[in-house]
C-alpha cells in the first residue's frame, strides 16, 4: 500500500506541472512514478510464495545502502539521524532464488525476468532519467546551441503530454495491488477500494 499511496502522490505532481505548462520539469517524479510503476507489477506477477522473500530482499539492500550512507556521514564529521542496530535488529527473510534477488536489487534485472512486457514502461523511466539528473542532454536543452556560437533557450522534451500512458499504468498499478491484497487474505470489498476510489476520481 505504501508503493501504491506513493505512486498516487507522483501522479497527482505531475498531473498538476501538466496542467500548469510544467510537465518538462515533471522528469524526477515521472521517473520516481515508473520505477514504482515496474516494482508493483513485477511483485505482482511472481508467485505469492516468493513476495515476502522478495520484498525482504529489497529491504536488505536499503539496510545496506543505509548503512553506508551512515558510514560516510561519519567519517566526514556529518550528523546522521540513521540507527543502523536498530535496522540490524529487524529479521529479514531474504529469498534464496537467484532471478528474484537480482530482480530486487536491478531494476533491469527484474524488467527482463518479468513474464509481463515492462520494456515500454522500462524505456519510459530510462527516458525520464536522462533528465533527472545534472546530465550534458539536460544542458543541451535547456540552453541549445544552434549555430555554435548563439544560446537559444528551450526545454527537455517529454512524451506522454496527454498522459495517456500514465492513465494506463496508474489503473495497471491499481488493479495488481488490489490482487496481491485478495492473495495476502484481504476482503475483495477492502482490495477493492483503492480501484474504487481510482476511477470514481477520474
Amino acid at each position: 500500500m505504501g508503493w501504491l499511496r506513493a505512486t498516487f502522490e507522483q501522479s497527482r505532481i505531475i498531473a498538476t506541472l501538466e496542467a500548469a505548462g510544467l510537465g518538462h520539469a515533471a522528469a524526477p517524479n515521472r521517473r520516481a512514478f515508473w520505477e514504482l510503476t515496474i516494482r508493483i507489477l513485477w511483485l505482482g506477477d511472481m508467485p505469492r510464495s516468493e513476495r515476502a522473500g522478495a520484498v525482504d530482499t529489497m529491504l536488505a539492500n536499503e539496510r545496506t545502502n543505509e548503512t553506508k550512507t551512515h558510514e560516510y556521514m561519519q567519517r566526514n564529521g556529518l550528523p546522521s539521524d540513521i540507527d543502523v542496530n536498530e535496522m540490524e535488529e529487524f529479521v529479514l527473510n531474504i529469498s534464496e532464488n537467484k532471478v528474484i534477488k537480482t530482480g530486487a536489487d536491478k531494476l533491469a534485472h527484474a524488467v527482463e525476468e518479468s513474464d509481463l512486457n515492462l520494456r515500454m514502461v522500462y524505456r519510459l523511466w530510462r527516458e525520464d532519467s536522462t533528465w533527472a539528473h545534472a546530465t550534458g542532454f539536460l544542458a543541451g536543452q535547456y540552453a541549445p546551441t544552434d549555430d555554435g556560437e548563439t544560446m537559444g533557450k528551450g526545454k527537455p522534451r517529454h512524451v506522454d503530454q496527454e498522459l495517456e500512458a500514465h492513465r494506463l499504468a496508474a489503473m495497471v498499478v491499481t488493479v495488481t495491488i488490489a490482487d496481491i491484497l485478495i492473495d495476502e487474505g484481504a476482503s475483495k470489498d477492502l482490495a477493492s477500494a483503492p480501484l474504487l476510489a481510482y476511477f470514481g476520481a477520474n
